[in-house]
């Protein structure tokens, strides 16, 4: 008995063939003259909106990002300058009051690109250092208490913290972080033995305010819950925040705003570096098609893709017939 079966596994391969599609002559030996054009001020924005499908999103996200930080950076630098040279009390306290707006949307208008420190993170959120009181004396005398943290707001959060009878600093710290990392805060020891905390800018509040633990007496109270004495590590935002609000303290408030436009300036030379970098990716990208190679290369694929749906169908209907088989028919034709 045989039987026949009839599969368009040669026209597949026909069309998969066809779909190698090579340059045309004329392109190989043609010698393109490249113009070059000045370039548009970073990043391109209309060009960003018309052809986006030129980057990826990670790159699309570093644009956005740089821009984000340069334009904060560049507005707030230029508030500074024009209160500097203000002539008049009256209009040093409006541009003081202008850097104050400034200072209080910086997270929004950076797009939480620069920090307190007006450093920079273009990669990862921006994080507040603080101390919290007794922070140290956890770490000489653990005595192995089980502390229970407490972080307030809308969703109270809980995490609970077993120390070590005994044990050194590191292993504290290690016991520390498995709790604590559980509401977004890290703890490290600093080369003076003091111990410093991080969280994300955007807890910062809840962290600051609402913080509180409870012990097993050694350390802390085990009837109720203790709110710590958070302190947040002195940064350029407070200094400006200081300036802004007494304007009018010249030597003081002068040494201030030079470090602020020193750190600016500095952030601002890495981020045209960072575009630097970003312009030659987006050269990388370029594609060395004119515009009508690419229309025949577009309309050839199509070709190709138009095709290919009959010897598709014509595989698939021969699989479901080799699948539907009956076994004794399997059998007979292998035997």
């Amino acid at each position: 008995m045989q039987v026949g079966l009839k599969t368009a596994t040669s026209s597949t391969a026909a069309a998969l063939t066809r779909g190698t599609i090579d340059a045309p002559q004329s392109v190989k030996t043609r010698h393109i003259t490249e113009i070059k054009e000045p370039r548009n001020p970073f990043p391109e924005a209309a060009l960003l909106s018309t052809r986006p499908l030129r980057y990826n999103v990670q790159l699309n996200q570093q644009l956005t990002a740089v821009q984000q930080a340069d334009s904060y950076l560049a507005e707030t630098e230029t508030q500074l300058l024009l209160l500097r040279h203000s002539p008049a009390r009256g209009d040093m306290m409006d541009k003081a009051a202008g850097l104050q707006r400034l200072l209080d949307k910086r997270t929004q208008l950076s797009g939480g690109t620069v920090d307190r420190h007006f450093n920079v993170s273009l990669q990862q959120n921006t994080q507040v250092n603080f101390s919290l009181a007794g922070a140290e004396k956890l770490l000489q005398n653990p005595g192995g208490e089980t502390l229970v943290f407490a972080l307030g707001g809308s969703k109270r959060e809980l995490t609970a913290v077993a120390l070590p009878q005994e044990g050194s600093p590191r292993q504290v710290l290690m016991h520390l972080n498995v709790g604590l990392g559980r509401m977004g805060i890290n703890a490290r020891q600093d080369m003076t033995g003091h111990v410093k905390f991080s969280v994300d800018e955007s807890r910062w509040d809840r962290v600051s305010q609402q913080l509180s633990v409870k012990g097993e007496g050694h350390n802390f109270p085990a009837d109720s819950f203790t709110v710590l004495a958070v302190q947040a590590e002195q940064a350029q935002h407070e200094g400006l925040v200081q300036l802004a609000a007494h304007p009018e303290h010249g030597r003081e408030n002068s040494s201030r705003m030079q470090s602020a436009l020193e750190q600016i300036t500095t952030q601002r030379g890495k981020l045209r570096a960072h575009q630097d970098r970003v312009r030659s990716r987006i050269d990388d990208m370029a594609t060395p098609y004119t515009p009508q190679q690419a229309q025949d290369t577009a309309r050839a694929l199509g070709n190709v893709l138009e095709k290919s749906a009959e010897s598709f169908s014509g595989l698939t209907r021969a699989l479901g017939a080799q699948a539907n088989l009956h076994l004794a028919t399997v059998k007979n034709l292998l035997g």
